[in-house]
Parts: C-alpha cells; structure tokens; sequence
C-alpha cells in the first residue's frame, strides 16, 4: 500500500517537474499588450483539505496515517490466507487498541468465514479531517474496482456499487504509537477517485 501511495506521489511529482525544464526561449508576442493591475489577473487558489491544519497537526497525521498504512498491509497480508497464526494476534495488539475484538471479527470473516481476500482493494488517498494532540481521525478512499474476494469453495464474492467506498478511521497515540481506536463512519458512502 505505501508503494502505491509513493507511486502516485512520484508521478505527480514527474509531472510536475516535467513542465520546469527544457531550453524553451519565450516567444515574443507581436501584438500589443494592455497593461493590467495584478489584482484583475491574480486567481486565489482553492483551498484543500489540509490548509486548516497546522505544520505540527499535518505531521501528526502522517504519523498516525503511516501507522494505520502499516495496518492495513498486515492486515490484508493475512486475510490472503485466513490463517490464525500467532502472529495474528500479535498485529492486533501492535495497531488496535481493541486487539481481541478485531480478531474475533477477522476469524468470523476469513478463518471461521472461508472468505480470501486475494486482490485487496487499493486505498486511493487519505485526509484528515480532525487532528487533536492524542487523536487523529483521517477518511480513506477504497477502490474495489480490481480487488478479488474469494470464498473457500473458490466463488469470488461480486462487488456492489460503489466501488470507491470512503471509510473514516480514528487513530490514538499511545505509549505504544499510533494505534488504531475504531471506524467513524456508517454505511456505505461512495468517494472520487482524487481527494477533494
């Protein structure tokens, strides 16, 4: 998931620094030109999502947005196999702080379940939308587009629409990290394929 989330910021990046290079001369324009006050042709730009944060609130997020991406690899890692290792538990413990009830909802899913998750749904992007000194609570867009669910006997589970689905979590730090503190929202709400 983190390679996905540099491969887009990578690509952004090229493209951007596409259009600051070359050895392009600029081209005189022949007709006359009328002169204009700055403030006739100065746009203000729109404001994103990140603009009412602070510096210190954006790297709290990060970290807690990290943290949860570092879940959410685990996490899908082992719904490919359903298996309840060890190792299960111990994932809960290090990124829930409800370790017990995760799993029990993870075994109920895959291992009890049969479900597989072979393809998982790819997180689009992240934003914040509330960052206190101790929690920070981040939405998350899931395309489902590609992502394959299978059952044990090989039925692949059909998607229902949207395929983009927004999920909003709360991260809490704790002695321990960030850790994961529950989902915030309910039902099914669709998200872009960009963040707003």
């Amino acid at each position: 998931m983190k390679r996905t989330v540099i491969a887009a910021t990578a690509l952004a990046l090229a493209g951007t620094l596409a259009g600051c290079g070359g050895d392009d001369e600029p081209k005189a324009d022949p007709s006359p030109t009328k002169s204009e006050s700055p403030s006739a042709t100065a746009t203000t730009p729109e404001p994103t999502w990140d603009d009412k944060f602070s510096p210190a609130q954006l790297r709290r997020y990060e970290a807690a947005r990290d943290r949860w991406l570092e879940f959410w690899e685990a996490y899908t890692d082992a719904a490919r196999t359903g298996a309840d290792t060890p190792g299960l538990l111990r994932m809960f413990e290090k990124y829930s702080l409800v370790p017990l009830s995760e799993r029990s909802d993870f075994l109920d899913t895959y291992t009890r379940g049969g479900a597989r998750l072979e393809v998982p749904p790819e997180v689009l992007w992240t934003n914040a939308t509330k960052i206190t000194a101790k929690t920070v609570t981040f939405n998350y867009c899931l395309d489902y587009t590609n992502a394959r669910i299978t059952n044990i006997d090989g039925r692949v589970t059909e998607h229902t629409p949207p395929l983009r689905r927004l999920v909003g979590v709360q991260m809490q730090k704790t002695s321990e990290g960030w850790k994961k503190a529950g989902y915030v929202n309910s039902g099914v709400k669709a998200c872009t394929a960009t963040a707003p």
